[in-house]
């Protein structure tokens, strides 16, 4: 009876409603949320949340309880039975995608293969090199800052004097950037220059990192090139410089004569003649070791420039790093290589795009469509694109987007992959509720149906019309 009593409250109208209502306020939370910050933000705070999980738990509780309140069915139980079994399967589908599906994208650059696809998800990676040459993984490790922040659960690797510790996070942050003169022996020089001419007027920081011997950078038509090393020339308006002591030696290098055409030395605040566009070189700012200082502002809402960036701490100086980039830490003995990335998955297999193609709207450089061409293993080439997704091993490749440089020219593909295990059984699951609501209507029909003609008992005719009926 005990038992009888707790199946009649669990399957009682009142905690469908309490259901119902949980619900609707979750939804409403989320839709909140995702207004007001972002769909990530909303996923896990509110639609993946311990709350979400109870509510839907109590959902399934109360569907299986009114069946077992139900026993034993009867023929008009079926429709009931299929709708609510179907339900039940429809969520166990959706778990199961949750848990065990890939929802992510790759990125191609062209002519590169990947066979790594970027998920939902953030990752702490360590690596050191003894060499200077290969790396050594040291600790990896799946991180949610968003919802186990630094403060609240620390994460410290080494010991003294080499431990690097996390010890702040921001989830919506602006990154600033400073370049500031070092006394450290691995830091490299840097200079700022300005090149302006009657149209155009910029800025530029060149710096060499630490263990890198060339800096190049595309500035439109011409290329200023940062080295420690002598420079081979390949055609193309480019400007080389290479420290000497305080002054920097200078290589002008013009397209149209075929090679040099001007060299010599510069200090702080002289000024030379490119030769080329009718552009002049100022060197505003010279550091023989110089050092970027990456900070991050924090933010409340997020916008297109905001990045989730982590905060380190490591022989007394802290160093901020940003989402998919990384930080190098250097030792008289070694170099530490701390990354901050979107956690990845293998596919188990290289896709490699070969060509990619935009159509454009006439008149006009806005894509109308585009779409990869690639080379699967096993398939051979196959073509991606907005209308015609591949399918292989169980994973489905979409043409989601693309990247191009200034000149509109594309330089890498994105594509969006997803894998669903739960997807025919949410398939199967919606079958249940749609087979249930149309045997719903089907009995309902045929009950009607049936008192519509059915024959009123004799008894409750008149006995004297009976009799007259029978002597006629």
């Amino acid at each position: 009876m005990k038992l009888k009593k707790v199946v009649k409250n669990l399957a009682s109208l009142r905690l469908a409603v309490l259901v119902i209502v949980l619900l609707a306020i979750i939804a409403a939370v989320g839709t909140i949320y995702e207004a007001k910050y972002d769909a990530q933000m909303a996923q896990k705070l509110v639609y993946r949340s311990s709350y979400m999980y109870v509510v839907m738990g109590l959902l399934i509780v109360n569907l299986i309880a009114v069946m077992v309140d139900r026993w034993p069915w009867k023929t008009k139980h079926i429709s009931f039975v299929l709708a609510h079994i179907g339900i039940i399967i429809l969520l166990l589908g959706s778990y199961m995608t949750q848990k065990l599906g890939v929802d992510g994208n790759l990125a191609l650059t062209m002519g590169g293969a990947n066979q790594y696809v970027s998920v939902d998800g953030t990752e702490l990676a360590i690596f050191a090199s003894f060499d200077g040459k290969g790396l050594t993984p040291l600790y990896q490790r799946t991180v949610d800052f968003l919802i186990n922040p630094p403060q609240k659960e620390k994460i410290v690797f080494g010991r003294e004097p080499d431990q690097i510790e996390v010890i702040d996070y921001y989830h919506y942050a602006i990154q600033q950037s400073e370049i500031l003169q070092s006394d450290k022996p691995n830091d490299g020089p840097a200079l700022r220059i300005q090149l302006q001419n009657s149209r155009v007027n910029m800025s530029q920081w060149l710096k060499l990192e630490p263990g890198k011997d060339t800096s190049v950078s595309n500035l439109g038509p011409a290329k200023v090139v940062l080295t420690l090393l002598p420079y081979k020339y390949e055609g193309g308006n480019v400007l080389v410089l290479t420290p000497d002591g305080e002054r920097w030696k200078y290589f002008v290098f013009t397209q149209s004569r075929g090679g040099l055409t001007g060299k010599g030395k510069v200090q702080e605040g002289d000024q030379i003649s490119l030769g080329w566009m009718e552009l002049k070189m100022t060197l505003l700012r010279s550091y023989t070791r110089a050092r970027e200082i990456l900070t991050y502002e924090k933010r409340n809402t997020p916008t297109q420039q905001t990045r989730s960036a982590v905060k380190i701490r490591y022989q007394g100086d802290e160093y901020w790093i940003g989402l998919n980039s990384v930080v190098k830490l250097f030792t008289s003995e070694k170099m530490y290589y701390i990354s901050f990335a979107q956690r990845r998955i293998d596919l188990g297999f290289p896709i490699k795009l070969q060509k990619f193609n935009i159509g454009r709207y006439q008149g006009t450089m806005r894509a109308s469509s585009y779409e990869s061409e690639v080379l699967v293993p096993d398939l051979g080439e196959q073509k991606i694109s907005m209308n015609e997704p591949l399918k292989y091993k169980g994973f489905t490749f979409y043409q989601a987007s693309f990247e191009q440089d200034e000149m509109g020219k594309p330089t890498m593909s994105i594509l969006s992959v997803n894998y669903d295990p739960g997807r025919w059984i949410k398939y199967f699951g919606s079958l249940g509720i749609v087979l249930g609501v149309i045997m719903l209507f089907y009995f309902r029909g045929l009950g009607r149906s049936t008192k519509s003609v059915g024959i009123p008992p004799i008894t409750s005719v008149p006995k004297r019309e009976v009799l007259n009926e029978l002597k006629n």
